[in-house]
């Protein structure tokens, strides 16, 4: 029994040894690329990643954090209206998006076009409007918000170096 457990032992720190290093690296034309081999000299922003894999109550890895950023951003866009009279509410809004660390786009509403357009998506002319994919959020409470990005599945902490 001892000889048999002391095989296992050696066999799991041998394979836990051999499990090969990954890397993510990024092209000269920005497409990102993921091998077990080192990437070029000219790539850009490589990230070394052991592949030891992950328990169950680890935190995600900087590849999962980023990729599912990525899947965030690309299903759930987030855009906030705003005008230059808007204020505090708006301050508080931006700052807690960046924050957060998460992508959007600004929409400063000053013509009667894009008012008109904020009222049909908004159903009033207020701002701040937080858009996340289809989710309106009228005005700026941090829970709301809070919610709205948590179900698009951005991070509740910024990923950003």
């Amino acid at each position: 029994m001892r000889i048999l457990l002391a095989f296992s032992l050696l066999a799991f720190s041998l394979a836990a040894t051999a499990a090969p290093t990954l890397y993510r690296w990024t092209d000269g034309n920005g497409n990102v690329h993921y091998s077990d081999t080192a990437p070029p000299a000219d790539a850009k922003t490589v990230q070394k990643v052991g592949a030891s894999g992950q328990g169950a109550g680890e935190a995600p890895s900087a590849i999962d954090q980023s990729y599912a950023m990525q899947m965030a951003v690309k299903n759930f866009p987030v855009t906030v209206y705003t005008s230059k009279q808007c204020g505090k509410a708006c301050k508080q809004g931006l700052d807690y998006l960046k924050k957060r660390g998460v992508p959007f786009t600004e929409k400063v509403v000053a013509k009667q076009d894009e008012i008109d357009a904020l009222v049909k998506l908004a159903g009033a002319p207020e701002v701040p409007v937080l858009v996340v994919g289809i989710d309106v959020r009228k005005g700026y409470n941090e829970q709301g918000w809070s919610d709205a990005l948590d179900t698009a599945g951005y991070s509740k902490t910024s990923t950003a170096p």
